[in-house]
């Protein structure tokens, strides 16, 4: 976050807590279409499927995001992330923005989208499937599946849960 630059720091939370399709729920959102007082972002009848276009909600650290992020440039453009050329057009892209950022930051390449799969991920390690599923906008949960990083060390967590609880830290083997 600290490599990159305001308006992609603030894109990249959003992101992370939405959930959002890079482009099309996220940084070609208008001020219209974010309920602060609600803490929802309305979508709207412009999206991919009939699920996504359940109202998304906001967590308390996206709506401060965007409360100051408002505060600093929400009314010089009905976008949350304006074109630098024309305030009255959404960005275009952000990959170069994008690239030098990680570069910046030392962290190796990999496509802004991928911040959907932090999310899926993320909610997974402490919500049921359902939530998950919902959360993400998808019809079906199998969906989840493509999404959902880190699986294998999600499990081992989990099972060292089971175990701590199980055993109580005893020690099973005894090798005296």
């Amino acid at each position: 976050l600290h490599a990159a630059p305001p308006s992609l720091r603030v894109a990249i939370i959003l992101l992370v807590q939405t959930g959002g399709r890079t482009y099309s729920e996220g940084l070609s959102l208008r001020w219209e279409q974010v309920d602060l007082h609600n803490q929802v972002i309305r979508l709207g009848g412009n999206v991919k499927t009939k699920d996504s276009e359940q109202p998304v909600p906001l967590t308390r650290l996206a709506s401060d995001v965007l409360i100051e992020w408002k505060k600093e440039c929400g009314s010089r453009s009905p976008f949350l992330f304006p074109s630098p050329s024309n305030p009255e057009k959404a960005i275009g892209n952000v990959r170069r923005p994008w690239k030098t950022t990680l570069k910046k930051a030392g962290v190796p390449y990999f496509p802004i989208y991928n911040l959907r799969h932090v999310f899926c991920t993320r909610l997974s390690w402490v919500a049921p499937d359902a939530v998950v599923q919902h959360a993400m906008r998808h019809s079906s949960p199998e969906t989840k599946r493509f999404y959902q990083l880190g699986l294998a060390q999600q499990v081992r967590e989990h099972l060292e849960q089971v175990n701590e609880k199980t055993y109580e830290g005893g020690s099973l083997l005894r090798l005296d």
